[in-house]
């Protein structure tokens, strides 16, 4: 076969290796007096080498591979034999062989099989015999991808994290030791303090869970043992949709690891993405497994390197070991997956081993980590009840959080390497002390101590650690503030934290001040509590005086105008809960006393920097305003834990309706006008092209009888140079605008997560990522239309091991039906969510 022609390949290194060790054998088996050797040559319908091709004695189940140049050799005692010849690509031959007392040369020739593949493989083919096997795969994974329907399995979970100080070797001088006061340093409590340092910056977690699963894409967690050992801040603990890399998809998902999905090696068009080069051919059991080395065409975001090892015969994946690309990454420098994979019956193999191993560098520190994931008692087509699978992904039990030292000791199918030993057993005996009434009091008499760095400048606190509760006084520094109206304010702060047991949560706080130019006073006073955790049930009370911004959503700008501003006196209640999963009601009631601030001394440095305008002028009135808003997110996934409910999100859109309404008559309110509003929001997920996210917005006051200006619906006007939230404002409009009738407002962004810059080497290694965004608005009163378009660059920076800033540049194009088309350009400021692990926008 031409495609497998290795006239010019010189023998590898497994070549050489394979010869050695059949050296070693006929020198072992010539001791016995009893063996002779077969050996030869495995050639093509060309007369053309075989290379690596299968020799398999059936009656002592056992056999050999060919080297690179086909040639294999075999010592066997006297006897029978019938060998059968294999080899990618062809036919099996078997050959019966009759061993006496003389060495026997036998060259084997093999058929082309009946296999066609397609132009681009063939061509590849002829490079390496990987090509050809990966086909294989490739011909064979619809099969593996719908072997299993359902299962239910027992899963160990181990995450650690190290964390490590590279340090500057430091030049010991004996004098200056002898020349120091006082007596020397005991080596012994000096290698005590920087071992526990060392277990100090070793985190670790592990979980017992079972996993159910169905076919296609359901599954459920249910997690029955749970023990952290530090902190959880850098591991990576999944749920199975995050560790679910199934690499016989065409794409495989990297949720909260990368930016963009990676092409799997066996994808469909995997060859247009990777080159193949079989390494080894190596034989466990009586299997007989290709070791392939992986290497992208071109190194992108979106693919892997790394070895995939490929049983002959089923041609299905036996293990794997693929690392992805830096760039990619969102908190990572390095992330290498590791599979293995058990055969459970026939040609089923399932993934019973998973290892996840990365890195994270900030500076002189590095960070290192490592989770397995060990499958066990696997029951495949398990039968379960109807309704089984939800919304609900993952579950963890109260006593999951309670089990014991022996519990784990039973549980554990993999032993703790000795660092991780130590690890348990220091964290062990720190929890047992930090549990000691004693240690809890001298703790809170430490931190309960008044210290003069917290009367200037980082406030006092005290600290309960029985009520698990905190009462915090601002600092010095914080007591002087400054607002537009009248400048510089003086007065203290005050808050209250309480967490309870169950979960419910009470946040207080308090503060009052006085303007040093009008000698006005202010306050406020609020309270808020999560009263139902696992509805997401939350209700505050806010009673108070201060300024109030009319449009605290506008440019900056505008925002430290005086025109934006007027005094109020409230009262506002909020309350939101979840009725049901993914439906949420939030109803909000506020009274406000609102009076222009005409008759304040409006003065300070801010004249001298923006042109002073004349304050709203109006009499006072009372406004009593509702608003009621309902959202719905269908098939909204959560993880339920003990003391509240975790939102993992939807694929689907959020879709939301509003209503607010001023109330004419009630407690001498003066106003009366309805509002109301529909919008959907998403994000999309475009696999290797980025992900997309848009929002549209329609609305209108259906009542305007007594709509006074504040209330007005408003429209942002953009920033000289910033570049604002392009979800909900525009980056051109160049006024406020305000609305009455009917509006439409749509936002689009699109980042391509390297998409385009994969291809341009050069560009790529800037490490920038392209956006393209646009936006559009219509008002029906005014007949106003605007539209623009965005483009730009965007690069992240490190600010820490974990925390990430992102900034961007962009141009801007826009038009409307009362201006020309003009342009400008955009720069942005973003930091990541490290616990959503999500950027704003």
């Amino acid at each position: 076969m031409d495609a497998l022609s290795v006239k010019a390949l010189k023998p590898t290194f497994y070549g050489y290796r394979r010869l050695l060790i059949s050296g070693v054998w006929m020198a072992l088996l010539a001791t016995r007096g009893f063996a002779q050797s077969i050996s030869g040559y495995v050639l093509d319908e060309n007369n053309d080498p075989v290379p690596f091709a299968n020799v398999f004695v059936k009656e002592l189940s056992n056999g050999t591979a060919a080297d690179g140049q086909g040639h294999y050799y075999l010592s066997v005692d006297p006897g029978v034999y019938n060998l059968v010849f294999s080899s990618v690509g062809y036919q099996t031959k078997s050959v019966q062989v009759i061993i006496k007392d003389q060495p026997v040369t036998r060259n084997v020739a093999l058929q082309s099989s009946s296999v066609q593949l397609n132009e681009v493989v063939v061509k590849s083919n002829r490079k390496d015999p990987a090509y050809e096997i990966i086909q294989h795969v490739i011909d064979n994974k619809a099969k593996f991808l719908s072997q299993i329907k359902s299962s239910r399995a027992k899963v160990y979970v181990r995450a650690t994290e190290t964390g490590d100080v590279k340090k500057k070797k430091a030049v010991r001088d004996e004098t200056d030791e002898l020349d120091k006061k006082g007596p020397p340093v005991d080596p012994l409590a000096e290698a005590k303090k920087k071992e526990q340092a060392r277990l100090e910056s070793i985190n670790m977690v592990e979980m017992q869970l079972v996993l159910n699963y169905e076919a296609p894409d359901k599954y459920k967690e249910e997690r029955t043992g749970y023990k952290l050992y530090g902190r959880p801040d850098g591991l990576f603990i999944p749920v199975f949709s995050e560790a679910d890399f199934n690499f016989y998809r065409n794409l495989v998902q990297l949720k909260g690891i990368a930016e963009v999905p990676v092409i799997s090696p066996v994808s469909k068009f995997a060859i247009l993405s990777y080159k193949y080069k079989l390494e080894d051919m190596v034989r466990e059991g009586n299997q007989f497994v290709y070791k392939i080395k992986v290497t992208p065409r071109k190194t992108g975001d979106a693919t892997c390197k790394g070895y995939l090892y490929i049983n002959d015969q089923t041609w299905n994946i036996n293990r794997l070991e693929l690392s992805l690309d830096k760039g990619g990454l969102k908190f990572y420098d390095a992330f290498t997956i590791h599979q293995t994979y058990q055969h459970i019956e026939g040609d089923v193999w399932i993934p019973n081993r998973q290892e996840f191993t990365y890195e994270t560098k900030a500076g002189a520190r590095s960070f290192k980590g490592n989770t397995v994931w060990v499958h066990s008692d696997y029951q495949r087509d398990y039968s379960f009840p109807p309704k089984f699978f939800g919304n609900e992904v993952s579950v963890i039990t109260r006593e999951a959080y309670q089990r014991d030292s022996s519990y784990w000791k039973s549980t554990r199918p993999e032993p703790l390497t000795p660092d991780q030993q130590r690890v348990v057993s220091y964290r062990d005996s720190v929890e047992a002390a930090r549990s000691n009434q004693a240690y809890l009091d001298s703790m809170e008499t430490k931190f309960n101590k008044i210290t003069v760095g917290e009367v200037l400048y980082s406030g006092i606190g005290f600290r309960k650690e029985a009520k698990k509760s905190n009462i915090y006084f601002s600092p010095l520094l914080s007591l002087v503030n400054f607002e537009v109206i009248g400048g510089f304010r003086l007065g203290p702060y005050v808050s209250y934290f309480r967490k309870f047991e169950n979960g419910r949560v009470l946040h207080t706080s308090g503060s009052f001040n006085v303007g040093l130019k009008n000698r006005d006073w202010q306050g406020n006073f609020n309270v808020w509590t999560r009263y139902h955790p696992y509805r997401l049930g939350d209700a505050s009370l806010r009673a108070g005086r201060s300024f109030y911004s009319v449009n605290s959503f506008d440019a900056y700008l505008n925002q430290l105008r005086i025109s934006n501003f007027i005094l109020h006196d409230f009262v506002d209640a909020f309350h939101r809960i979840e009725l049901f999963n993914g439906f949420y009601l939030s109803t909000d009631l506020g009274f406000h006393d609102r009076r222009s601030v005409q008759d304040y001394d409006r003065t300070s440095f801010l004249n001298r920097v923006i042109e002073e305008d004349d304050p709203l002028v109006f009499q006072n009135y009372q406004a009593l305003i509702s608003n009621v808003r309902v959202s719905y997110t269908p098939q909204q996934k959560f993880m339920t834990e003990p003391n509240q409910k975790v939102v993992l999100g939807s694929q689907f859109p959020t879709f939301s309706v509003s209503h607010r309404k001023g109330w004419k008559g009630v407690l001498a309110s003066d106003i009366d006008f309805d509002y109301i509003d529909f919008s959907i929001e998403q994000n999309l997920l475009l696999g290797t092209l980025g992900n997309s996210k848009y929002a549209l917005t329609a609305g209108k006051f259906v009542n305007t009888r007594d709509l006074r200006y504040v209330d007005l619906k408003r429209f942002r006007q953009s920033d000289p140079y910033l570049y604002s939230d392009p979800l909900h404002s525009f980056q051109l409009l160049d006024t406020s605008l305000v609305a009455t009738n009917w509006f439409f407002e749509f936002h689009y962004l699109h980042h391509f997560n390297g998409a385009l810059v994969n291809n341009l080497p050069l560009i790529k290694k800037t490490k920038i990522r392209t956006v393209v965004g646009a936006g559009a608005m219509w008002i029906r009163e005014s007949s106003y239309r605007h539209e623009e378009l965005f483009g730009g660059v965007e690069r992240v920076f490190k600010l820490g091991a974990r925390r990430r800033l992102r900034i961007g540049v962009y141009g801007v194009l826009a038009q409307s039906n009362y201006s020309a088309p003009k342009t400008g350009f955009k720069i942005s400021f973003d930091i990541i969510d490290t616990w959503k692990r999500e950027w704003s926008y």
